[in-house]
């Protein structure tokens, strides 16, 4: 795998600068401030290549270390069925073991044999990106079966990420690119601008033809830091356990809350941002902060397909209170419309659909505080293999190693717009969210 021009000369410098400590390591009277001083250089040069490192991800360079620009075409397979991750070598024996040993890379130089085969194996089976899986460059690819639970945890922890529509990229493509119909209406054409007419009519007809958009969804990096202590050293079942269970519970929060609220920009586009989305107005003299039966009816019939299975009611928690009490309007009394739990382990429901709490939804009384969604209608990508490395600047006071690990994915609603049908003002689509109260 080529470097760019600019890596190769940081690694140039880094060769010559730890060559020169080695000598001045063996340099009889040398001071301690000469120690320092060339310590200190090569942690700046260390820290360099690593940002060289993040800039160049993604590329692809030729053998003199210039950028190549892929012309090949980008709508490359995906695959619907995520990845196994019982494939794969397996070198070290838990997380932390592989931890200690990119902490002494940092700290020592010394790179454990292992860790190269482990990054011989990405880069031969399945490559991450330029650069990716090059140990003496910051990174390495942490081993499948650890990388492969957190992912596969996280994205299908929670009741939120379980209901989109998951592709796993496994191809050495950083982008997914599809063509879709480009439709926002359905009251006189079908597919974006199909038209048939009857024989009588046939006189005025106009020719039509479907109407198609290019889409495409590149992976962004989703950055995870960690800070380890001496208990990385002493302990290291529990540091292991302790990492994947926050990382994964982290990656499922952050992808969570980028699914209902993401802006799109370096990160997934939420629905809430998405220009699918349908609001629906409050009540004429509807209180602050309510919600009452006519929202949800109108929610629910502004839903696209609104009897799909796939739909949830999707709910900040702050919300539930309200739902005990709500009653459907029969003259001057009323009839519950909330069925709650059962038993333990049922789910609540509303119109026969479940009610998914989540407190990335906004607060209660703001425009998305509660959304009627479908998610299979939500695409989220992402790709296989995770990259750990440590931070070159060692906090030794604090006795402290930082630990970086990047992941890859991004998502957004399938379609880009919402749909009018004949004979309405209402327009569906599968994200309907309650206006402001």
């Amino acid at each position: 795998m080529n470097k760019s021009k600019a890596l190769k000369a940081l690694e140039a410098q880094l060769a010559t600068a730890m060559s020169e400590a080695q000598a001045l390591k063996n340099k009889a009277g040398v001071t301690a401030d000469e120690i320092n001083a060339k310590t200190e250089e090569i942690k700046a040069i260390k820290a360099k290549v690593a940002l060289q490192i993040v800039e160049d991800d993604g590329k692809e360079f030729d053998d003199k270390g210039d950028e190549v620009i892929d012309t090949t075409p980008t709508n490359t397979p995906i695959f619907a069925t995520p990845r196994q991750n019982d494939a794969g070598l397996r070198v070290f024996k838990n997380l932390a073991e592989q931890l200690r040993a990119v902490k002494r890379f940092a700290t020592d130089g010394v790179v454990d044999e292992r860790l190269n085969r482990l990054n011989n194996e990405v880069r031969n089976a399945a490559p991450l990106g330029a650069n990716e899986g090059v140990g003496e460059d910051g990174g390495f690819a942490v081993q499948s079966d650890f990388a492969g639970f957190m992912m596969e945890s996280a994205a299908t922890s929670g009741q939120i990420l379980p209901r989109v529509d998951r592709y796993e990229i496994t191809s050495n493509s950083n982008r997914v690119e599809w063509t879709d119909i480009d439709e926002t209406s359905v009251a006189t054409t079908v597919f974006g601008g199909v038209q048939v007419y009857w024989e009588g009519e046939a006189q005025g007809a106009t020719a039509t033809q479907p109407k198609l958009s290019q889409k495409e969804l590149k992976l962004c990096k989703l950055l995870g830091f960690a800070y380890a202590t001496y208990e990385l050293e002493q302990d290291s079942n529990f540091i292991s356990q302790l990492y994947t269970r926050a990382f994964t519970l982290a990656i499922q929060r952050e992808l969570e809350g980028c699914v209902i609220d993401g802006t799109g920009a370096g990160k997934p586009l939420g629905f809430l941002k998405s220009g699918a989305l349908s609001t629906i107005t409050k009540e004429t003299g509807q209180a602050a902060d309510t919600i009452v039966w006519n929202n949800l009816s109108k929610m629910f019939n502004a839903a696209y397909d609104k009897r799909n299975s796939g739909y949830a009611w999707l709910a900040h928690p702050d919300t539930s209170e309200q739902f005990d009490f709500m009653q459907f309007p029969v003259g001057t009394g009323g009839v519950p419309v909330y069925l709650q739990e059962a038993k333990e382990g049922s789910v609540a429901t509303l119109k026969g659909h479940a009610i998914v709490e989540s407190d990335h939804c906004s607060a209660i009384g703001d425009a998305g505080d509660i959304s009627y969604v479908n998610l299979k209608d939500y695409l989220l990508i992402t790709k296989g293999g995770v990259q750990a490395d440590t931070s070159m600047h060692v906090a030794f006071l604090t006795a402290q190693n930082c630990f970086r690990f990047i992941f890859r994915a991004n998502g957004m609603p399938k379609k880009a717009s919402k749909l009018t049908i004949k004979n309405s003002s209402t327009q569906r689509s599968s994200f309907v969210t309650l206006g402001a109260r």
